[in-house]
């Protein structure tokens, strides 16, 4: 029987005015500039707690200029939710950009999976041109390296198990190793997105976002997104506004902090 997974968007950072041609590889005059937010996640159940990407901390918003975009601690949130941070066994990192993969050091307890083809390509002849480069910082890939040494990081070659109902799948595009997370709940199926695909209207107008390893392995991953959701699932964006109006507060005190990705969705009606 799958385990009865809850599934947590917390988000710790929101950006105001992104431009278009952030959003959209070869945006249009069309297209609006639009709020970003960021998030990391959390799934809980019988199996276990597991945390899905880290986010970036407040030495990290300093250098890059988005310290007016933190929204507190999200980790205050994980305990919030009834998980200790520091005993977490397992750490799922989507990919290696400075937004999801920040301060591994407050996790003394967890493995970290990642995708082989993540870490090769960052440490491989093509991770300084600029327009990779500009996306990572140089710690947070000696922080895998050191972690690695000590045994506590977790390869993965495609496709992955972490607990039964919980699963791991390269799908790149955005990055060579951008892997996503599917989580069957029992009652339905959760994928997350991550940086697959920033926002709804990514997936749903076939556009990619603009920081790409590869356009055609982007829209590849639109259609690996589709097949693991399957007709009836979720897919939950990485950086889509909108994630937070779509489903109810987590709990208590969590209004605009996180939502539960596996309660029943907020309807049209009741957000007009």
């Amino acid at each position: 029987m799958t385990p009865g997974f809850r599934v947590f968007a917390i988000r710790y950072a929101h950006r105001e005015g992104v431009a278009a041609t952030e959003v959209f590889h070869h945006a249009t005059s069309a297209d609006e500039p639009r709020a970003m937010a960021y998030y990391l996640w959390l799934v809980t159940g019988p199996a276990g707690a597991f945390l899905v990407d880290t986010g970036f901390g407040c030495e990290v918003a300093r250098i890059r200029d988005r310290e007016d975009c933190l929204r507190g601690d999200p980790l205050d949130a994980v305990r919030a939710l009834g998980v200790q941070p520091e005993e977490l066994s397992d750490v799922v990192l989507t990919h290696l950009h400075f937004d999801h993969c920040g301060e591994l050091g407050r996790f003394p307890s967890a493995r970290f999976w990642l995708q082989r083809r993540e870490m090769a390509f960052w440490t491989g002849p093509g991770a300084s041109r600029p327009s990779f480069r500009r996306v990572v910082m140089s710690q947070d890939l000696t922080d895998v390296v050191e972690l690695n040494l000590a045994g506590r990081v977790r390869w993965v070659d495609g496709d992955a198990v972490v607990a039964p109902g919980l699963s791991l799948h390269h799908v790149g595009g955005h990055t060579a190793g951008m892997q996503v997370v599917r989580v069957d709940t029992g009652s339905g199926v959760v994928v997350l997105a991550s940086d697959a695909a920033h926002y709804y209207d990514n997936l749903e107008t076939d556009r990619p976002y603009s920081a790409l390893e590869s356009v055609s392995g982007a829209h590849a991953a639109f259609d690996r997104l589709r097949e693991l959701a399957g007709p009836a699932g979720d897919i939950v964006p990485g950086h889509d506004p909108a994630v937070m109006s779509r489903y109810p507060a987590a709990g208590p005190g969590l209004a605009e902090v996180a939502v539960e990705l596996t309660a029943p969705k907020i309807e049209s009606e009741e957000l007009s």
